[in-house]
């Protein structure tokens, strides 16, 4: 039988794709580790060893081919680069495929990436193709000196950071309906109807984004019994949170859908408002142009042509025509 090889044996092909690490012990400050140490702290029993890696590179997945200490599965996986999404237990370890905040665009909030985690007492393993917000957030942490006593729950707190994300997500979302809403009453509604549109469309992504994951999540948790001892309370509890923050989602979806119902009344009311004002013109005018109409035609005849006052005449009879009109819309109470 063939021997695997050693863990730092393909080392140096890790050298460009480790983007950090860190080693953590009980009672102590996290230490950030680099290549070179990697191999010691896994070899350690009483230290949680995190790794988060750049799949970008192709060194990283040569390196990940040859780390006998990860399951088959989970290096197949990581090197075919399959995001779907997923929770699963692989040998003594939790695998999960879940969605990050992408840092590349900015201008779209809801812009996600995959990321890659594998999770075991003595590891948590994670891994992106593109920059994603809360691995950083984690790694700001343990910089600080935030500690976890198993990979599982640096896991936990990595989906915990998401939430948090999502939660500043939702809040900025929430000021922006109620500035729309305070201005909607106010009758002002020419350029709410595009932002209102653009929350909305943004609720309904992150809702499909995060829901299936968290009732995977859910379902996973329910199965595992005794899989991941106390660590299991820990990770319910940040499914838990990203089912608040869910919900507080899908709340700001139905009140966008009932501003948008709200701005679209305003804008039918003040539309038939407009088409009434353009109604009783239509009708206080009609009679009017019928008669310069009549007194307009260029026939033999036509009364008042050689009279010196018949254009007075002729205005009146316009004026008074009008003033019936009004006078007959007023009687029949259209005004």
């Amino acid at each position: 039988m063939k021997a695997s090889p050693p863990l730092s044996s393909g080392l140096a092909d890790l050298d460009w794709g480790l983007i950090c690490g860190y080693q953590l012990v009980r009672g102590q400050r996290p230490l950030e580790i680099f290549v070179e140490g990697i191999e010691g702290s896994l070899a350690r029993s009483d230290a949680v060893t995190w790794l988060h890696l750049n799949l970008g590179d192709a060194r990283t997945r040569r390196w990940i081919a040859e780390a006998a200490f990860l399951p088959e599965d989970l290096r197949e996986l990581l090197q075919d680069h399959n995001d779907n999404r997923r929770i699963e237990s692989i040998d003594d370890g939790l695998l999960v495929v879940m969605s990050d905040f992408a840092y590349e665009d900015e201008s779209d909030p809801a812009e996600t990436a995959a990321l890659w985690c594998f999770a075991r007492p003595e590891l948590l393993l994670t891994a992106r193709l593109h920059p994603v917000k809360s691995a950083d957030d984690l790694r700001l942490e343990l910089r600080d000196g935030r500690t976890a006593a198993s990979g599982a729950s640096l896991l936990g707190r990595l989906l915990d950071l998401r939430t948090v994300r999502l939660r500043r997500l939702s809040e900025t979302m929430t000021k922006q309906l109620d500035g729309i809403e305070d201005e909607i009453l106010a009758g002002n509604i020419k350029q709410q109807r595009e932002q209102l549109g653009r929350l909305r469309r943004l609720c309904a992504r992150l809702r499909r984004q995060f829901s299936p994951e968290k009732s995977d999540l859910a379902r996973f948790l329910h199965r595992s019994g005794s899989f991941l001892g106390e660590d299991r309370e820990l990770l319910k509890d940040a499914v838990d949170g990203l089912g608040l923050a869910i919900e507080e989602i899908s709340e700001y979806y139905e009140r966008a859908k009932l501003l948008q119902e709200e701005l679209a009344s305003r804008l039918a009311e003040n539309t038939g408002r407009n088409l009434y004002v353009l109604s009783i013109l239509t009708a206080v005018l009609l009679p009017m142009t019928l008669v310069t109409g009549i007194f307009g035609m260029n026939v033999a005849g036509l009364p008042g042509m050689e009279s010196p006052g018949s254009f007075w005449r002729v205005m009146f009879v316009i004026l008074a025509s009008g003033a019936a009109t009004l006078a007959a819309l007023f009687w029949r109470r259209l005004l």
